[in-house]
C-alpha cells in the first residue's frame, strides 16, 4: 500500500477512503435488501481492523479461520465488516486521527457489537482510540505477540488471543537437523513490527555467537534477497521470518515471496508458520494460525452471547505446536530422519505406488491376467491337440492293422477253408463219373450236395460280416432284431429289442452306422461286461434317430478307455460324428453301461 497522510476525512481522496473501508461482505447487502416481511433478527456486527490488509500473511489465515468458525457456530446471523490500518509504515497522530474519523463515519450507526484487531499495530491503535471510536464496545485482540498484548490497556469484557513464539526453540531445531550449519540468513522486512521481530531474533541468536553467523537481509529488496540467498555457501540455511514490506518499500504476499526465494535457494528454508508447511519449508516447531483463529472465534461467541462481563480481561496464550516436517523437503536436502526431535510429525509422505497408481495397476493386472488366461488356454488347447493327434496316429495305425488283420483272416478263411473245401468238392465231382455202383454214386452225390450247402452258409456268413444286406432288404429295425436274436442264442445274456415304426425309413449310411454301433455295443456287453441282461431300442428323438444299448454288466471307466484309444469305442464315435451325430457313453464300474447314439434326420452334407 502507498503511504497517505491527511488531516480529515473530508479531504481524503476517494480511493483512499475505499482502501480504508476494506471489503463489505455480501451478507450486509443481502440483509439490507431482504423483504421486511420476513422479520429476520438483525445480525451481530463484527468489525475486523487489520494491521496491514486482509490478504497479508500470516494474519490472513488467522482471520479466515476466525470468520468461518464464528459463522458456523453462531446461532444468529453475523455481519463481518473490515478495514485496514495500512501499518506498512509508521502511523503518525494525524493519520491515526484521519483513520479514526473514517471508522466513526462508517461504522458507528449502528455501532459494532465487537471489534477485532489483527497483529500489534491495529491492537495498539484500537486501544488508544477506543473511547473516541466505540465507547463501551468490547475489543478482541488476535494474532498478537504475548509481550505486545501485555502492554495494551485492556478493560473488563475485553479479550486477547496472544501467541508465544519461541524463537530460540526454532533456531535450535534447525541446528539439530542440520548440525553442520555455519550461516543463518534471516529474511525479514522493514515495517515497525518486523523491526521488533528482528531485534527479538538478534537477542535470541546472541547465545549462538561463535557457532553460527547471522546474515540479516532486511536492507535488501526481494530481488536482492534472491541473489544473496543463491550465493550462500552449502553449510547455510534460510530462516523465513516475516516479509511484509522489503527495503525498497514494496509490499509482498508471503507465500508468493516464499516461492520466489525457494526458486533461488540452494540451501534449505525454515519458517515457524503452519500455513507454510508444504510450500517449500523444511519444518520444525510451528505456530498454528488456524488454532489462533478458532480460539478467537470461541471467545467472540462468549462475548456476543451477552453474558456477564469478566471482571478482568481474558487473555489466552497460544504456544508453538510440536515439530512437524515436510518429508519431501527432508529427502530433497538429504536430511536424516533420525535427527528429528522425538515425536516429530512427518507430513506429505508420498503415497505408495499402489495408492498413487491404483487404477493403472488394476488395469495392468487385468490385462496380464487376461493374457495369462489366454496363454494357458492356448497351452491346454495345444496339449489337447497333440494328444488328439497322437491318439489319431495310434488309432490310425490300429485301424490299418485291424484292416490288414481282417484281410488276412478273410484270406485264410478263403484259402484254408473255402478253397480247400471247394477243391474237395471238385475232386469228388471228378470222381463221380467213375463210380458205377449206384449206392456209392448216391452217397457221393449226397456228400457233394451237403458240402455245397455248408459252403453256401459259410460264404453267406462271411459276406454278412462284411456288409449285412438284411439292412437294405428289410430295414434297420429288422436287421437289429435279427442281430439281437442271433447273439441271444449264442450267449447267456437275455436281450430285449424295441423299435418305433418310424425307424423303417432309416436307410443307407445312417442305418449301417447305427447297426455297427449296436453290433459293437452288444459284442462288448456280451464279451467284456459279462452282462446278464441287455436292452436295445431305436426310436425318433430330437428331430433325428436315436439308438440305445444298456446292459447290467461290470461297467468300465470311459475316460480311461478313451485315453487308451480303444479301437471299438473310437470306431463307434468316428462313425457317428462322421454323419453329424453324437455318441454318449455312460458307465461306472459295477453299474453297467449305457450307449446312446443319435443321428440327424438328414444326412450330413
Amino acid at each position: 500500500m502507498h503511504r497517505a497522510s491527511v488531516a480529515a476525512v473530508a479531504r481524503l481522496p476517494r480511493r483512499r477512503v475505499l482502501r480504508f473501508a476494506g471489503a463489505v461482505p455480501a451478507a450486509m447487502l443481502v440483509a439490507g435488501l431482504a423483504p421486511r416481511a420476513r422479520a429476520q433478527p438483525a445480525p451481530r456486527r463484527v468489525l475486523i481492523i487489520h494491521s496491514f490488509g486482509r490478504s497479508i500473511a500470516p494474519y490472513n489465515t488467522v482471520i479466515a479461520a476466525f470468520r468461518s468458525e464464528l459463522a458456523a457456530r453462531s446461532g444468529e446471523p453475523v455481519a463481518f465488516m473490515e478495514a485496514a490500518l495500512d501499518a506498512t509504515h509508521p502511523i503518525g497522530p494525524d493519520e491515526q486521527a484521519s483513520f479514526a474519523a473514517y471508522l466513526r463515519a462508517r461504522f458507528t450507526h449502528p455501532p459494532p457489537d465487537l471489534v477485532v484487531s489483527t497483529a500489534g499495530p491495529a491492537a495498539q491503535f484500537l486501544a488508544s482510540q477506543r473511547d473516541a471510536l466505540f465507547p463501551g464496545v468490547p475489543i478482541l485482540l488476535t494474532a498478537i505477540d504475548v509481550r505486545i498484548a501485555e502492554r495494551v490497556a485492556l478493560r473488563p469484557g475485553d479479550a486477547a488471543v496472544a501467541v508465544r513464539i519461541d524463537l530460540r526453540r526454532a533456531l535450535d531445531a534447525m541446528l539439530r537437523v542440520l548440525p553442520h550449519t555455519r550461516t543463518i540468513a534471516v529474511v525479514i522486512g522493514t515495517t515497525p513490527l518486523e523491526r521488533f521481530w528482528r531485534d527479538e531474533l538478534r537477542r535470541e541468536g546472541a547465545a549462538l555467537a561463535g557457532r553460527v553467523e547471522f546474515v540479516w537481509l532486511d536492507e535488501l529488496s526481494l530481488e536482492q534477497m534472491q541473489v544473496r540467498i543463491a550465493a550462500l555457501p552449502a553449510d547455510s540455511v534460510v530462516f523465513y521470518a516475516l516479509l511484509v514490506v522489503d527495503a525498497a518499500g514494496v509490499p509482498h504476499e508471503r507465500l508468493e515471496a516464499l516461492a520466489e526465494l525457494r526458486r533461488a535457494a540452494q540451501v534449505p528454508i525454515f519458517s515457524i508458520f503452519e500455513s507454510e508447511l508444504g510450500q517449500g519449508v523444511v519444518g520444525g516447531p510451528y505456530l498454528s494460525q488456524r488454532r489462533v483463529g478458532r480460539e478467537a472465534a470461541a471467545i467472540a461467541l462468549r462475548i456476543l452471547g451477552g453474558g456477564a462481563r469478566q471482571p478482568a480481561p481474558e487473555i489466552v496464550v497460544i504456544g508453538m505446536d510440536t515439530t512437524a516436517y515436510d518429508l519431501r523437503e527432508l529427502r530433497r536436502w538429504r536430511i536424516d530422519e533420525s535427527r528429528l526431535p522425538p515425536g516429530s510429525e512427518l507430513l506429505f509422505r508420498p503415497p505408495s505406488p499402489w495408492v498413487e497408481y491404483r487404477q493403472e495397476l488394476i488395469a495392468l493386472a487385468a490385462v496380464i491376467a487376461a493374457q495369462a488366461a489366454l496363454i494357458a488356454a492356448l497351452l491346454v488347447q495345444r496339449a489337447r491337440r497333440r494328444r488328439a493327434e497322437q491318439q489319431a496316429r495310434t488309432l490310425g495305425g490300429r485301424l490299418i492293422t485291424a484292416y490288414d488283420d481282417e484281410g488276412r483272416r478273410i484270406a485264410r478263411e478263403l484259402h484254408d477253408d473255402v478253397t480247400q473245401r471247394l477243391a474237395g468238392v471238385s475232386i469228388e465231382l471228378a470222381t463221380l463219373p467213375r463210380l458205377t455202383e449206384p449206392g456209392a454214386r448216391a452217397a457221393m452225390e449226397q456228400s457233394i450236395s451237403g458240402e455245397l450247402a455248408s459252403l453256401s452258409r459259410d460264404v453267406h456268413a462271411l459276406a454278412y460280416r462284411l456288409h449285412p444286406s438284411v439292412i437294405d432288404d428289410l430295414g434297420l429295425a429288422e436287421a437289429l432284431r435279427i442281430e439281437c436274436g442271433r447273439l441271444a442264442r449264442r450267449g447267456p445274456a437275455a436281450i430285449t429289442f424295441d423299435a418305433g415304426a418310424e425307424t423303417d425309413a432309416v436307410r443307407g449310411e445312417r442305418a449301417l452306422c447305427l447297426f455297427r454301433v449296436a453290433q459293437e455295443a452288444l459284442r462288448n456287453a456280451a464279451r467284456h461286461a459279462r452282462a446278464t441282461r441287455i436292452d436295445v431300442g431305436v426310436r425318433s428323438a430330437d428331430g433325428g434317430i436315436e439308438l440305445r444299448v444298456a446292459d447290467d454288466g461290470c461297467g468300465f471307466d470311459p475316460a480311461a478307455a478313451r485315453e487308451r484309444a480303444s479301437l471299438g469305442l473310437a470306431s463307434m464315435r468316428e462313425r457317428v460324428e462322421l454323419l453329424g451325430g453324437r455318441l454318449e457313453i455312460d458307465s461306472r464300474s459295477g453299474a453297467g453301461t449305457r450307449v446312446a447314439a443319435w443321428l440327424p434326420a438328414q444326412e450330413a452334407a
